[in-house]
């Protein structure tokens, strides 16, 4: 007797299975690419505001220093003279920082940013217009 090589109750998946299964796959992913973009967008944004809230910080350094320093407080000048505006690698400035703002950059994302000027009783502040 010869055996047919052929069964007709073989176990497996129809191409309409599989199929299906990989269009389930591709709406979840093109979901989860979206989500990605929205989280790295967040970070970028949330960098920068800790990148303002350091200029801040610094800015209220230089300030103190100054005001203990012999002979005290003298002008806005001199406090913009001594801050330090450099962020680190991953920040960039669009144009070198002066004593009235300038425009932070990081990543893909730019902000721009209007300095205070500093007083005898306030130190400056970074924020955006």
């Amino acid at each position: 007797m010869i055996k047919s090589s052929f069964e007709p109750n073989q176990g497996g998946f129809t191409l309409i299975e599989i199929m299906a299964v990989l269009v389930i796959l591709g709406v979840l992913v093109s979901v989860a690419v979206k989500k990605y973009g929205d989280i790295a967008n967040a970070a970028e944004d949330r960098a920068l505001l800790s990148g303002i809230t350091e200029l801040n910080s610094r800015e209220t350094l230089t300030w103190t220093n100054q005001k203990f320093a012999p002979g005290g407080y003298t002008n806005d000048g001199d406090i913009w003279t001594a801050m330090n505006t450099d962020l680190g690698t991953s920040y960039s400035w669009a144009a070198a920082p002066n004593a009235g703002g300038g425009t932070l950059r990081l990543g893909g994302r730019t902000i721009i940013l209007n300095r205070t000027a500093s007083s005898t009783v306030m130190a400056g502040r970074w924020a955006p217009p």
